[in-house]
């Protein structure tokens, strides 16, 4: 069943970091929205023309996927980081330009990705595009989990509260393909671990491979996306996953 398509408005747009823009979204059409939503990601539709987007114009949007950051409680808008100035596609270009009151439209909210709530142990992995992921998991997990965070980040500017008391390594780095695994084989991981990861796509596939191998932990137990891919534009990028879905 195709997503209602709410349309939207920007009510605050701010450079938070280096490589991070926070914009605040919402309407009339967002009342209902609770912060349980916090880590769950939306669909953002921006106009590939100027005209406002219905559920029978999808085809003339850009469409990505973002983590809800935030939400404000009386009116249910929605708090969205943007990366920029890594990255190239529609969406970071939108961002870095964008204004109150410039219209675009959400499809969503859909759910989290990860439905394993009540293991003892979970190592998440982020970085700045999912960042907000790991925020809702750190809030929605039990406080008998035992949890290892991982964020990398390129800069140490672009280290952000996350609201939350659980311990979360900031891994400032340029090179996440050395760094990351070396910081995993600190932790303490077994068979039984949980395995969230939101990451560059080909990073998301060597820690699959040391996870299995190294860690013998079943690829049941890995929760793992790529969120964007080394050296390939987003419109590229998504265009590869969907010939890659046709395909399997």
């Amino acid at each position: 069943m195709r997503k209602q398509i709410r349309q939207a408005n920007v009510l605050s747009t701010q450079k938070i970091t280096p490589h991070l823009q926070r914009i605040v979204i919402g309407s009339e059409e967002f009342k209902g929205f609770t912060s349980s939503l916090i880590g769950s990601y939306v669909k953002v539709l921006l106009a590939k023309e100027a005209e406002p987007i219905s559920d029978i114009e999808m085809k003339n949007a850009w469409m990505r996927s973002y983590t809800i950051q935030d939400v404000q409680e009386n009116t249910g808008a929605l708090t969205l980081d943007f990366v920029i100035n890594m990255h190239q596609g529609p969406a970071t270009d939108w961002a870095k330009t964008a204004k109150v009151g410039d219209k675009l439209a959400i499809a969503g909210p859909g759910p989290k990705k990860l439905d394993e709530l009540n293991q003892p142990h979970y190592v998440l992995i982020g970085d700045l595009t999912s960042v907000n992921a790991i925020k809702g998991y750190l809030h929605l997990l039990p406080n008998s989990a035992r949890i290892d965070a991982i964020v990398h980040v390129p800069t140490e500017q672009d280290i952000i509260e996350l609201d939350t008391k659980r311990s979360v390594n900031w891994l400032v780095t340029e090179t996440p393909n050395q760094d990351v695994p070396s910081a995993l084989d600190k932790l303490s991981i077994s068979q039984d671990s949980i395995i969230f990861m939101a990451i560059e796509a080909g990073l998301m596939g060597k820690l699959k491979d040391f996870f299995t191998q190294q860690y013998q932990v079943s690829r049941t137990q890995i929760v793992a996306s790529g969120y964007w891919k080394q050296g390939v534009d987003s419109e590229n990028y998504k265009l590869q996953r969907q010939q890659l879905a046709n395909t399997q």
